[in-house]
């Protein structure tokens, strides 16, 4: 039996005489600045004109205007609060063409018949339009104790739960004054948060162990100083190797409050049995330029013979560094960790 293909051609926008395709336009005005999300439509202002218009949502929440992305196949730019949604998550470029825009041509053109009528050398007409489409969807939800029912007629769902809109209203979150902004700045505050709040560990076993974020802040924070002492600097990698969960933690924000960037390996029962896994350490290291090494004092001497060359550092050594915590100024947009996994 034949197999047919049916190929459905996506809708165009048409721009001074020629045919975009939506995908096209809407990247190529989600690539100008200050632009967070675009949908592109054709539709038809209430003047009969048709126009290409493009709806974005950006960065800053101020309004763009379509001289402010020259060069873009749109006639119109009219800056919303965000998207509508539809009841599957995606823009409901329905509702967009339903938007009954200014048609600016002949506001331009009734501009000039004003001005000349009342023999004026220069005028200027100020509009503005706005769209707000945040309101909550309708959405179809399931409870958490049945399965999901085959979709059926409206699609509505009896006991269905309450849905979560996908877009919240307003302008860019504010920060506000003693929030945390960077991860070094949660564990300072959990650290102040009272003795009985830490971090819990598991081992193979079953045993619980405990250790309170104050004592994993100071740790870590003679960590970072033996880190900078020994010229690590803010944006540079460090690996760590770890015997244990606790010592994994510590050196993980230990690397974190020196600013460098940790890059957390699981270590090795056996490098000289585990061929495989001694390659795969001197994979990382080389893929990740070689940083210094932090590891537990049984894992340095384990892999010395395996990183040549490399800076390796003891765990335990770091530990013990007597010098004042120090105060490294991270941009809350750098990089904290790289990981190598399988998936």
């Amino acid at each position: 039996m034949p197999i047919r293909t049916t190929h459905r051609v996506s809708e165009l926008i048409r721009h001074q005489g020629r045919r975009y395709p939506v995908a096209v336009v809407e990247a190529r005005v989600r690539e100008a600045a200050d632009v967070a999300e675009c949908a592109a439509v054709q539709l038809r202002t209430p003047g009969g004109l048709t126009r290409s218009v493009a709806f974005v949502r950006t960065v800053s929440g101020r309004a763009l205007t379509v001289q402010s992305l020259t060069g873009l196949p749109v006639d119109d730019v009219v800056t919303v609060s965000c998207l509508p949604l539809d009841d599957r998550g995606g823009v409901d470029y329905a509702t967009l063409r339903q938007a009954a825009l200014v048609d600016a041509p002949r506001l331009a053109e009734l501009e000039a018949g004003w001005r000349e009528s009342h023999g004026l050398g220069e005028s200027v007409v100020l509009y503005g339009e706005s769209y707000d489409f945040g309101a909550p969807l309708a959405r179809r939800a399931y409870a958490a104790s049945s399965a999901a029912p085959e979709q059926e007629g409206d699609g509505r769902i009896p006991g269905a739960a309450p849905a979560v809109p996908a877009y919240i209203q307003g302008p860019p979150l504010l920060p506000v004054p003693g929030d945390a902004r960077t991860l070094t700045d949660t564990l300072r505050r959990a650290a102040g948060s009272g003795a009985g709040r830490g971090c819990r560990f598991v081992d193979s076993a079953g045993t619980e162990r405990f250790l309170p974020y104050a004592e994993l802040l100071e740790r870590s924070e003679r960590v970072a100083a033996f880190l900078r002492g020994d010229g690590v600097a803010a944006g540079d990698r460090v690996l760590i190797l770890a015997a244990g969960q606790k010592e994994f933690v510590v050196a993980l924000w230990g690397a974190l409050l020196a600013g460098a960037v940790a890059v957390p390996v699981t270590a090795s029962a056996d490098y000289q049995e585990r061929k495989a896994e001694a390659e795969s350490l001197r994979r990382i290291w080389t893929t990740a330029r070689e940083p210094r090494v932090l590891a537990s004092p049984a894992l340095v001497e384990a892999v010395r013979p395996l990183l040549e060359g490399a800076s390796l550092l003891s765990l335990a050594e770091a530990e013990e560094c007597s010098a004042a915590p120090v105060a490294v100024d991270v941009d809350p947009d750098s990089p904290a960790l790289i990981l190598f996994t399988s998936g």
